[in-house]
């Protein structure tokens, strides 16, 4: 079944929206639906009726979707815009190796969108204990305010 198939038995025109197309479908699969009309044309009539509606669905969801390709091109195309806007020479002596991006990568190391930064096991010790601190607190409080 082609597509414009698919818009004749919905009764709509080829350039319809999918709040359309979705409002024909309801309403001829409510006129059309077995349970409502016991003839066989009707049955018939209502199998192409769903038919139609979720090739035009699927056929509007695959305009819509950007493929994974495209979405790791525009990733690329977007960091290397960045990198050459910030992979210009500092001016801060003769070792500047260790400067750092303000996303963790370093200026002569190849930046990749997913990568984090280092943790410091000092932040999370002092996360980890005052977590724990502020829980043993809260217990003892409670306990004794009760």
């Amino acid at each position: 079944m082609n597509i414009a198939d698919c818009h004749q038995i919905l009764g709509i025109q080829a350039g319809a929206s999918q709040k359309e197309i979705k409002n024909a479908y309801r309403r001829l699969s409510l006129k059309y639906h077995p349970d409502r009309n016991k003839d066989e044309k009707n049955e018939e009539r209502f199998k192409k009726i769903i038919e139609a509606y979720q090739q035009l669905r699927d056929d509007e969801k695959k305009k819509d979707k950007i493929s994974e390709s495209e979405v790791a091109a525009k990733y690329t195309d977007f960091w290397k815009k960045y990198d050459k806007n910030t992979n210009e020479e500092f001016k801060f002596g003769s070792n500047y190796s260790e400067f750092r991006h303000e996303y963790g990568a370093k200026v002569t190391q190849h930046y990749e969108h997913n990568q984090e930064k280092e943790s410091s096991p000092i932040s999370t010790h002092i996360i980890l204990y005052g977590g724990l601190g502020a829980i043993a607190l809260w217990i003892i409080l409670s306990s004794i305010l009760k």
